[in-house]
């Protein structure tokens, strides 16, 4: 989906700014703070992107390991400890 919008250039101290609408934030997981890259094209075409894609948040990954911790089954038998060996500097 390809979303286009006309906003307005404004004065912001000695700088000029424009608004991003909140259904194109959204779209995009950004929020108050999140760093955009501007580039200029060949074209003179101004591009904003964020400089890193959103991170999950805490909660997302929490919410995540609870769903892998809910498919451990204490009962289940496991495999014993193999023991290797030494091999080279390690130290034990």
């Amino acid at each position: 989906m390809i979303l286009m919008t006309t906003v307005t250039l404004s004065k912001w101290g000695n700088s000029s700014a424009v608004r991003i609408p909140n259904q194109i934030l959204k779209q995009l997981n950004l929020e108050d703070g999140a760093e955009l890259q501007i580039v200029m094209t060949s074209e003179n075409e101004i591009l904003l992107r964020p400089t890193a894609k959103p991170e999950e948040t805490n909660e997302s990954l929490r919410v995540h390991l609870q769903t892998l911790l809910d498919q451990f089954k204490p009962d289940t038998s496991r495999h014993e400890e193999i023991e290797y060996g030494t091999e080279g500097d390690e130290l034990i």
